[in-house]
């Protein structure tokens, strides 16, 4: 074989063994399916041959509290975890890209901060007012048919409004080609509220409660009768009932977590974050 064919395909093989190494050690920036271009990987000749979201596998994106609580609403500068799932048949092998933003279309921008608690398997990449967050080599190849990563997500330090997760999932065949794999899509939204977590309708100054947080019994201290509510923060309603002025709460029964305290009077509604212990 003349040598000058040699050498071109020693080049043409390292050039395809480096894009495999690549792709397997992050996709491309800016694929999470986001907003303004909203692109993935399922264009572009990078994992082509079959439509966005048609694979048949499932998504999953959760927001937990520190005590492990799904959650809808962030509280503004604290720190939430972001779980990301994919599966599909008996596929082993995924990858992924994400980010959080507010806002949409072109005006959409970078909202809290993205912390990598797995850098084994997760990197951050991108310019610094817009990083995402996507796999790294070590992060592709799982035990069982979940592909499953996760990183903490610090919320701004004032209420910018819904912040909102996009992610792109990568289900691969394993061929180390750029068919056959199926791309998804999936969005979280997480409401932003006021800097006491719960933003209240009115003002507090004739209204207190304490401890927070509480192992047994609040105590709250308002002028009038009133209608107590107590949810969990799905907004179901775990407690209701009508009391007198300065009444002592029992919340013994509640599990340990994150409430919301609603106290409805002739005057005023406010509502009250507490937690449980």
């Amino acid at each position: 074989m003349p040598k000058i064919v040699v050498l071109s395909f020693i080049i043409l093989f390292s050039l395809i063994s480096f894009q495999l190494y690549t792709n397997a050690g992050g996709p491309t920036y800016g694929v999470a399916g986001e907003p303004p271009l909203n692109e993935t990987c399922n264009v572009g000749g990078c994992h082509t041959g079959s439509p966005l979201n048609s694979g048949g596998g499932s998504t999953a994106i959760l927001c937990l509290d520190s005590l492990g609580n799904i959650v809808t609403s962030y509280i503004p500068n604290h720190t939430y975890t972001i779980k990301l799932r994919v599966s599909e048949g008996t596929k082993t092998r995924y990858g992924f890209e994400a980010i959080v933003l507010r806002g949409i279309g072109t005006n959409s921008t970078a909202v809290g901060t993205m912390i990598i608690t797995s850098p084994d398997s997760t990197q951050l990449f991108g310019p610094a007012n817009r990083k995402n967050i996507m796999h790294k080599l070590g992060g592709i190849d799982f035990a069982t048919n979940n592909g499953t990563w996760q990183f903490n997500w610090k919320a701004p330090t004032g209420n910018f409004g819904t912040a909102t997760v996009y992610a792109a999932f990568n289900a691969t065949n394993h061929s180390s080609s750029n068919s056959g794999d199926e791309i998804y899509t999936k969005t979280l939204s997480i409401a932003g509220t006021g800097t006491s977590g719960i933003p209240a309708e009115s003002n507090a100054t004739i209204l207190s409660f304490f401890p927070n947080p509480v192992a047994s019994s609040l105590q709250l201290n308002f002028l009038d009768n009133a209608t107590i509510k107590v949810y969990n923060l799905h907004g179901d309603i775990l407690k209701s009932l009508t009391v007198a002025p300065n009444p002592t709460i029992d919340v013994g029964d509640l599990n340990p977590g994150i409430y919301l305290l609603k106290i409805i009077s002739s005057k005023e509604t406010i509502t009250f974050r507490f937690v449980k212990i």
